[in-house]
This record gives structure tokens, C-alpha cells and sequence, in this order.
């Protein structure tokens, strides 16, 4: 893929995030726009790849998962200027879906094996030990979390299964979206759990999940 396509899309990625970002930061709460700009952001960042990119069919595999992902950022965006739990129920349950999605479509390119159930099993005990930590409180949410947890941990797992098995570029590209994104899905538990979130949390967990989802579309891209 052409290092200066790359780069191009490098930075009007980090440019429209930036917008978000400092939205998300300041005093306003209402950042739909500017959400909804990086989840087209990321959708045409793996479209562009996967039309220069040697598996147009990879991006069919993951189309799913990116609409669930683009409805869920939406969904949270009028969840952070409404409060209402419904609201932030939905958004959840879109991102397990794409969550499961994307390991559905990665295993249509390469079968699961030992480590995705493994990190599931891991991602939902993990959520319940945070639980324990002084200032968390999920509530009657718990089991929502640790099943969402089981998924986003099945992602990462089938990122390091892909580069361990596979070993191409775009396998580690893969596992590094997926980190990203159960970082961010880790921050998202201190920032909407946590009796005292700290304010460096909400940027960071868009950064993270943003970055992560930018690395697997440009994964399609190799």
C-alpha cells in the first residue's frame, strides 16, 4: 500500500479526531457531528484500503461489524448529552454485536482456535474482579459489562491468534486495532463506572478506540 496514501489519510483521520476530541473536552457535551464524522472516517479509511488493498473481499467480511460500530458511536453521543441508561444500553449492545462481528468476519478468513474462547473467558473474569476496585460501581449493569468484555477480549484474541498463525502484515495490524480498542473499552469502564473518573480518561478512551479502528481498516489495505 502507498506510504503517502497512508500518511494522507494519517492525518485527516487525526485532524477530524482532534475536532472531537477537544468537542468531548470542553464544556459542550453535544459532539454528534464531529462523532459521527470519525465513524465515516474509519468506514471510508477501510473502504479506500480494501479498494487498493489485494482482499476487497475482506471489507464485505467487515462491513457488519464497522455499521455496528458507526450505529453504537452514535447511540453513546446522545447518551452523553441525554443521561438516559437506555440510551447507553443500546450504544452497548451495538458494540458487542460488532465486537462478535468482527470475529465472526476474521474467523471466515481463518478458523478460531484455543486463544479466542481463552481471551473471552479472561476478558469476563477481568470485569469482575474491576468490579471489586474502590469507586467502581456497575450495578445491575455487571453482567452486561462481563458479557461485553467476553467479546471485545474474543477480538483481541483472534488479532494475536492471526499474527501468531499467520504472521502477514495486516494480521499485526489487526492485533494492534484490537488492542487499541480493549484499551479504550478498559477506559470506558473508569469513565462510566467510576465514582471520580479521571478527565484524562475520556480522551484517551477516544483516541484509543478511534487509532484502533483506523488500523483495522488500513488492515485491509495489505
Amino acid at each position: 500500500m502507498n506510504t503517502t496514501l497512508i500518511a494522507g489519510m494519517l492525518l485527516a483521520y487525526t485532524a477530524v479526531l482532534s475536532l472531537l476530541i477537544r468537542k468531548a473536552c470542553s464544556d459542550q457535551k453535544s459532539y454528534l457531528v464531529e462523532k459521527i464524522l470519525c465513524s465515516l472516517s474509519f468506514v471510508a479509511v477501510a473502504a479506500v484500503s480494501a479498494r487498493v488493498g489485494s482482499r476487497p473481499e475482506a471489507f464485505v467480511h467487515l462491513a457488519p461489524a464497522l455499521g455496528c460500530c458507526v450505529t453504537g458511536d452514535v447511540l453513546l453521543a446522545i447518551y452523553n448529552r441525554r443521561r438516559k441508561l437506555p440510551w447507553f444500553v443500546a450504544g452497548g449492545t451495538c458494540f458487542l454485536a460488532g465486537h462478535g462481528l468482527f470475529v465472526w468476519g476474521l474467523c471466515r478468513l481463518q478458523p478460531a482456535n484455543w486463544l479466542v474462547p481463552a481471551a473471552a473467558a479472561a476478558g469476563a473474569l477481568g470485569v469482575l474482579a474491576l468490579s471489586r476496585l474502590p469507586g467502581m460501581h456497575f450495578g445491575r449493569l455487571l453482567p452486561m459489562a462481563a458479557i461485553y468484555a467476553t467479546f471485545v477480549s474474543a477480538f483481541l484474541g483472534k488479532g494475536a491468534q492471526l499474527a501468531i498463525g499467520l504472521g502477514q502484515p495486516w494480521c499485526f495490524l489487526v492485533l494492534a486495532g484490537a488492542a487499541l480498542f480493549w484499551i479504550s473499552d478498559l477506559l470506558i469502564l473508569f469513565l462510566y463506572f467510576h465514582r471520580n473518573p479521571h478527565p484524562a480518561v475520556h480522551p484517551a478512551n477516544l483516541a484509543t478506540y478511534y487509532y484502533g479502528m483506523f488500523l483495522v481498516g488500513l488492515s485491509l489495505g495489505f
